[in-house]
């Protein structure tokens, strides 16, 4: 009986515990300069909080920076090559996010990350955002 007490109470604790965990953010860490996203793009991002940037990889030439969202929007994605015309940015207000560029590069953010490796021909850039097609 004291053996069977001892597994429930491990079995319970072992579930408040998983519950308390949550999985990390992109947001977690400090700030640094290279997470700055470039001025000339800030102006294309209408519902995220560019004080709040954190650059993730470069593809195709162009850098990837996540946002906290603002209002109603929960993350942003920035893609920007450091020019006003190669410069794009998408927001959502779930923890997952599309955003196909212009030259047909599509991408893919989860903000709990992802769980699964990427399939073939996509590129994990970060443990939050995946390229998942490319040009």
């Amino acid at each position: 009986m004291r053996g069977q007490r001892v597994g429930l109470v491990l079995a319970v604790a072992t579930v408040m515990l998983s519950g308390c965990v949550s999985a990390p953010s992109p947001f977690d860490r400090a700030r640094t300069p290279e997470d700055t996203v470039p001025a000339v793009a800030v102006k294309y991002v209408e519902q995220g909080d560019p004080g709040t940037s954190r650059y993730q990889g470069t593809a195709d030439g162009h850098d990837l920076y996540l946002l906290r969202g603002t209002g109603e929007m929960q993350v942003c994605l920035v893609y920007t090559d450091g020019t006003a015309d190669g410069s794009l940015s998408a927001c959502s207000g779930g923890a997952r996010l599309g955003m196909s560029t212009p030259n047909r590069s599509e991408f893919e953010v989860q903000l709990a990350g992802f769980t699964d490796k990427p399939a073939e021909g996509q590129v994990q850039l970060s443990p939050w955002v995946r390229q998942t097609s490319q040009r």
